[in-house]
């Protein structure tokens, strides 16, 4: 019967109209993120997820901006903590991780259109220090994809006696290699020595990653520059102290680029399972920490907090559409929508 019963309930969901949901979910403002934007190919990133083509995310923009208002983190940061009104349909803008092309792609396409968006940074990768670890594993999975047959199962033969595996093939290879976590990096350190995957000149001739003087101009522009962790680790699997450091030192060094008084954070993956009362305590000993924000839709949470929708998940596209957003949007209210249904039973 239970099982009739959400059955039910998301047939229910499905057959409301946008402009309704609207009406009956009420969220204002609104947040989208993103990760990258590029025409061109990024090794590191495409067997992650796809990055957004610069003509698709600017319909995004371009649908927004003709029925939302755009509204800038200062905005939001105001109307948090002061009370200062928002306009109606707010949307804030916002784009994690930090790399390059939120600099060469994006920031021009902004400028163009005067939309405010918030960057929020990883900061060991400032300057092209680091190269995360699932950026390796992208890179490993591209450099496996152009092999030869014969050096591919040459390749394979070598991984599995070095690392005492049994992958019969490259899709094995993909699935054994995308599900590793940042405590198994040295053995993704192997796999890029098999597959001569040079991490140190990827970061060097690539250069992926936002340096201090993009940052720097990116912000005295008006953009808004945040803190996204040092490492990009998953908060939960990390102890109160490792996670207090990663927020804190992180935003302190963007502070110490922008000169912002206030640096606001997004969590890496999401704030799911983290202790809310814990991360207000931590808020309160640094008063420069601004607003937080997690990847749950349109998903309430604490007054400190707020969720965005994320841009590049993939949502289906009707034929003539130039933006996935309506779909993205409804997707999101839908799912709310079950949620609070869903509340009501419990």
């Amino acid at each position: 019967m239970k099982k009739l019963i959400k059955q039910f309930l998301k047939l229910l969901t499905r057959l409301v109209p946008l402009p309704l949901y609207r009406v009956l979910v009420k969220r204002n403002p609104i947040g989208f993120f993103y990760h990258a934007v590029s025409d061109v190919p990024m090794p590191h990133v495409e067997h992650l997820y796809r990055p957004l083509p610069t003509a698709r995310f600017e319909s995004a923009l371009l649908y927004l901006n003709a029925r939302y208002n755009f509204v800038s983190y200062p905005e939001l940061h105001a109307h948090i903590y002061e009370g200062a009104p928002l306009p109606p349909k707010a949307v804030h803008l916002s784009f994690d991780d930090g790399f390059v092309e939120c600099y060469r792609v994006v920031r021009p396409l902004l400028k163009k259109y005067a939309i405010p968006c918030t960057f929020f940074v990883a900061t060991d990768w400032i300057d092209n220090q680091q190269l995360f670890y699932r950026n390796k594993v992208s890179l490993c999975i591209e450099a496996a994809a152009r092999l030869e047959p014969a050096a591919a199962m040459a390749a394979l033969t070598r991984l599995n006696a070095e690392l005492e595996l049994a992958l019969e093939d490259r899709a094995a290879f993909e699935r054994w290699i995308l599900a590793l976590v940042q405590a198994d990096e040295p053995q993704i350190d192997q796999v890029c020595e098999v597959l001569g995957v040079d991490t140190a000149a990827f970061l060097a001739n690539h250069q992926p990653f936002l340096t201090q003087e993009h940052i720097r101009e990116m912000a005295a522009e008006g953009f808004t520059i945040g803190s996204h962790t040092r490492s990009h680790p998953k908060l939960v699997q990390v102890s109160p102290e490792e996670m207090e450091a990663e927020i804190v030192e992180s935003s302190r060094i963007i502070q110490t680029i922008t000169g912002q008084e206030i640096v606001p954070f997004s969590f890496p993956n999401s704030a799911t399972g983290l202790d809310r009362d814990l991360l207000a305590e931590m808020r309160a000993r640094h008063d420069f920490l601004g607003l937080f924000f997690d990847t749950k839709d349109l998903r309430q949470d604490a007054d400190f907090m707020l969720n965005r929708i994320w841009g590049e998940r993939r949502g289906f596209v009707g034929k003539g559409a130039q933006t996935n957003i309506p779909a993205l949007l409804r997707l999101a209210y839908q799912e709310e929508a079950y949620e609070c249904l869903m509340s009501l039973l419990r």
